[in-house]
C-alpha cells in the first residue's frame, strides 16, 4: 500500500462460505496479497464457513500466529495445497471405520459434533481462541438460532449484541470454525455449552460492556454464518458508519450461484457433499444481492475504501486487451471454478489450481483496476 506520512493502511479481509471452493479461491487472493508483500498490513480478519476453514487452517500451520508474506508463499501455500489436495475433511473417508463405529448415531444426528474432531484430525486445526495474536483480530461468523443474529468469536469476545457478549473466551478454535460452517439441516447445528460467569450486556454500537448479566440459556444452537449473511462484511463494515478498525476492505466472495434445486440425502452427506435446503439457499442468495449492493454504493459514494472480489468474474468485464485475455483464464474455466460443488472433500490438482488462480486473477484485476491507488 502507498504510505501516508509513513503509516502502512490497514487491510481488512471478510471472506464468504463456500466450502472448500471458497477456501481455494481465498487462498488464491492471499497468493496475489503475498506477492505484493501485504499480508504484514491485514490488521481485521472477518470470515464465514470456508473463509474460516481455510484461515483457521492458515494460523495453525503457522504456529497460530498470522504467516508473513514470505512465509505464506514458500510454506503455507505449498503445505495448504498438498493438504487439501490429499484429504477429505468430512466424509465417511475422512473418519474411517474406527471413527464410524466411534460416532455411530452421532453421524446422522449429531453431525455438527464430529466436525470439530475432524478439523482436528483431517487439517491440524489446533489451539484456543485466546492463543491467537491480537493482531490481526479475526471474527469467526456463525448465526445463533435462539436470537436470529450474528453470534461471532474472536479472541476479544463471544456473542451478539441480543444474548449478550463474554470477553476474552476460552473456546477451541476447532469449535468456532465447525459453528461457522455447521450448514443448515447438512452438517446441523452446533450445540454449543456457555461458561456460567462472564456475561455482559453491551452497546450495541461500540460493544463496550454496560452491565453483567445472567445469560438466559446455558446451550445455543450455533448454525453457519451464511444464515445471517454469508460474505463476512458485518464485523468489519457499516453502511453509514464506513469501515471498522481498517483502512482499506477487501471482500473476497466464493459463494455459489443459485442453480436449479438438488435432492438432500444423509449419503450425499456421509460423502462430503453439502446440498443445502432450498430456503437457506434462496434466502442466502437474496441476503448475498443486497449485500453486496450496500457496499457497492458505499464504495462509489466514497464511504469506504475497497474492492469487491467476486468468484465468476469474466476478465472481459475489466476491459482488459486482447493480449492480457489470451494469457488470463477463459469464461468457461471461470465457470467452471463457480460451478465447482460445495463440499467438504479434497480436491483434485488440477481444480485446485484452477481456482486458486481464478482467486489470484479476479484479485489482482480488480485491485489493479480500482484500488491500484492503494497498492
Amino acid at each position: 500500500m502507498t504510505k501516508d506520512n509513513q503509516t502502512e493502511e490497514r487491510i481488512a479481509l471478510a471472506l464468504s462460505g463456500g466450502g472448500v471452493r471458497a477456501a481455494v479461491f481465498h487462498l488464491g487472493v492471499l497468493r496475489f496479497l503475498a506477492e505484493q508483500g501485504q499480508l504484514e498490513n491485514v490488521a481485521e480478519i472477518s470470515t464465514v464457513s470456508g473463509g474460516s476453514l481455510i484461515i483457521g487452517a492458515i494460523f495453525s500451520h503457522a504456529g497460530l500466529v498470522w504467516p508473513s508474506s514470505a512465509q505464506f508463499l514458500n510454506e503455507t501455500y505449498p503445505t495448504l495445497r498438498a493438504k487439501l489436495t490429499s484429504t477429505d475433511l468430512f466424509s465417511l473417508a475422512a473418519l474411517g471405520w474406527k471413527g464410524i463405529i466411534k460416532e455411530n448415531f452421532r453421524i446422522f444426528f449429531r453431525r455438527a459434533k464430529i466436525l470439530p474432531t475432524l478439523l482436528s484430525s483431517q487439517w491440524g486445526i489446533y489451539g484456543s481462541l485466546k492463543d491467537l495474536p491480537d493482531k490481526p483480530e479475526w471474527h469467526i461468523n456463525a448465526t445463533c438460532y435462539e436470537t436470529g443474529k450474528n453470534w461471532r468469536f474472536s479472541k476479544k469476545m463471544m456473542g451478539d449484541w441480543r444474548f449478550g457478549r463474554h470477553f476474552n473466551p476460552d473456546v477451541p478454535i476447532a469449535n468456532a470454525i465447525a459453528a461457522s460452517a455447521a450448514v443448515p439441516y447438512v452438517i446441523g447445528a452446533l450445540k454449543f455449552n456457555l461458561p456460567e460467569h462472564g456475561w455482559w450486556k453491551t452497546d450495541p454500537a461500540t460493544k463496550k460492556p454496560l452491565e453483567k448479566i445472567v445469560p438466559p440459556l446455558r446451550t445455543l444452537r450455533l448454525w453457519d454464518g451464511g444464515a445471517y449473511e454469508n460474505m463476512g462484511l458485518e464485523a468489519i463494515y457499516k453502511p453509514k458508519r464506513g469501515l471498522l478498525a481498517c483502512d482499506f476492505l477487501i471482500c473476497s466472495d466464493a459463494s455459489a450461484p443459485l442453480c436449479m434445486p438438488k435432492s438432500f440425502s444423509i449419503l450425499g452427506t456421509l460423502q462430503g457433499k453439502l446440498n443445502s435446503p432450498r430456503l437457506f439457499d434462496i434466502s442466502s442468495d437474496q441476503i448475498r444481492a443486497l449485500r453486496s449492493r450496500m457496499l457497492m454504493g458505499s464504495i462509489e459514494r466514497q464511504e469506504v475504501t475497497g474492492v469487491l472480489v467476486r468468484m465468476g468474474t469474466s476478465m472481459r468485464q475489466f476491459g482488459e486487451d486482447l493480449k492480457i485475455l489470451r494469457e488470463c483464464l477463459t469464461d468457461e474455466q471461470g465457470e467452471i471454478a463457480l460451478n465447482y460443488p460445495t463440499n467438504l472433500t479434497r480436491m483434485s490438482e488440477k481444480n485446485f489450481d484452477l481456482i486458486a488462480r481464478h482467486g489470484h486473477e479476479i484479485c489482482q484485476t480488480t485491485i489493479n483496476s480500482y484500488g491500484k491507488v492503494h497498492f
